[in-house]
């Protein structure tokens, strides 16, 4: 945790410093608000520790000016100053806490830890809302609240093209890909693509649904319509209402149930349990599968009729190993964002660790090399760029001669520093070159952002 003291006073900085340094942080101070602003803009810091009344500046302008230079930076009052209006102030103007001096040293730890906390879920929920889905850029999102774009190969620009011609209509959409190659933030980008996105986006995995429950999940069911219905209780899709459901693992959906969602797609209405008069569905129903439906038609296990009532719009997801263009910058992303998380700095990947990514086939798709890269980045115990012993047991699946593994990199290059310009342009062009959003994108501090693409001379201007 890195701490910048602000204060007038050099008593004040020196005793808070000595305090806040036995506790473990990592403290600089500065008597001049102004040089620690400038300090704050070029070093990654994580709270900023003020007094309010300074000549130079005060504390507001500090605050107002500290989330320009870095919104995700955290900042405390102390003042001798206290009165309650200057508190509520303090609060209603984004400060985190606010102490009166002389104050509780351990009150104030207190509060760093907490806000450290604090910092830690909101960085996690962030994270979570910009979670990869490997497309490219052609959908076109409202920045953060939705799930970033990400993909150079030729068969993702595809698929986006595919999506972004879909999302408009209010075709049924069946999704046909292995398992972890990201069906549902396919689902999830076709819906917040379509006029549908304020309303509710539903999944109903069909594979974990007893067969004797999911007509009530699905359809809802009256109070008393059978043993163990104390309530009236709606279903999916009465909650879905507007919105779209997504139907994973549709492969998995027992034949009764499959006839009850063909009546849906074809009569765009259903009964609940337990009453008498049907009512309308105004939702839009999207299915994914990873298994052959055609196959399961000619088995006699899957309904004819519902497998061409899901396929009027269709998307097949390659597998990652036939997407290799896309591994460089989905490890370098992963890296990013798990190192943010746990709190590390990992800036990147080694060229020999990439190696090692590159000559893997990933059965398990994305997923599988979301959770290798997780695993090494709890692994790594050092800062820098990610290693090859940090994997855990990664070996190149043939090592005949040493062409292998090169003949399975996508560029014509080894450096690091070129697949990491094309993940920071990808994110300067998705944020309107803002480097704050970029920053929260890409899971780091402004700062530290600022410094790379400073490194690597890149301008947000021109990105």
């Amino acid at each position: 945790m890195k701490l910048v003291l602000i204060d007038d006073d050099p008593m004040v900085l020196r005793s808070l410093k000595a305090v806040l340094t036995d506790y473990g942080f990592n403290v600089t101070t500065f008597q001049d608000p102004l040089k620690g602003l400038e300090w704050v803009q070029e070093n990654e810091t994580d709270i900023v520790i003020t007094d309010i009344c300074m000549p130079s500046c005060d504390g507001f302008e500090v605050l107002k000016r500290l989330k320009e230079i870095d919104p995700l930076c955290d900042l405390i009052f102390i003042t001798a100053h206290g009165q309650i209006e200057t508190a509520i102030r303090a609060l209603r103007e984004g400060a985190t806490d606010f102490f009166e001096k002389p104050f509780n040293t351990f009150a104030l730890r207190a509060a760093i830890e907490r806000t450290q906390r604090f910092r830690n879920l909101s960085r996690q929920k962030a994270l979570l809302a910009n979670q990869l889905n490997v497309l490219n850029n052609e959908l076109e999102y409202k920045t953060s609240s939705h799930n970033v774009m990400l993909g150079q190969s030729a068969e993702m620009k595809k698929i986006a093209q595919e999506i972004v011609d879909i999302s408009n209509s209010n075709a049924t959409v069946l999704i046909i890909g292995e398992s972890g190659t990201g069906k549902e933030l396919v689902a999830n980008a076709v819906h917040h693509s379509s006029p549908r996105s304020k309303k509710p986006f539903l999944t109903i995995n069909c594979a974990s649904i007893p067969d004797d429950l999911f007509e009530s999940e699905m359809f809802g069911h009256r109070r008393g319509a059978f043993t163990g219905a104390i309530e009236t209780r709606g279903g999916y899709i009465e909650a879905a209402e507007g919105g779209t459901l997504f139907l994973d693992e549709i492969g998995d959906l027992p034949l009764p149930a499959q006839a009850k969602i063909l009546r849906l797609l074809e009569q765009k209405s259903y009964l609940p349990i337990g009453e008498h008069k049907e009512r309308q569905a105004d939702i839009r129903i999207i299915a994914a599968t990873n298994q052959a439906l055609e196959t399961l038609v000619k088995e006699k296990k899957f309904r004819e009729d519902l497998y061409y009532r899901l396929t009027v719009c269709t998307i097949n997801l390659p597998p990652l190993r036939e997407r290799k263009d896309d591994i460089p910058l989905l490890a370098l992303f992963f890296t990013l964002q798990f190192s943010g998380e746990m709190g590390k700095s990992i800036d990147g990947i080694a060229p020999e660790a990439m190696k090692l990514l590159m000559s893997k086939n990933y059965p398990g798709n994305i997923r599988e090399l979301r959770n290798i890269i997780e695993n090494s980045v709890i692994r790594s115990r050092h800062t820098g760029l990610l290693r090859s012993e940090d994997l855990p047991g990664q070996q190149p699946l043939a090592k005949k001669n040493e062409d292998i593994a090169q003949n399975s990199w996508p560029m014509d290059t080894l450096k690091l520093e070129e697949v990491e310009k094309r993940l920071y342009i990808e994110a300067l062009n998705r944020t309107n070159s803002n480097v704050s959003a970029a920053a929260r994108l890409l899971g780091l501090s402004r700062g530290k952002l600022r410094r790379r693409l400073a490194s690597l001379n890149i301008k947000a201007e021109d990105a």
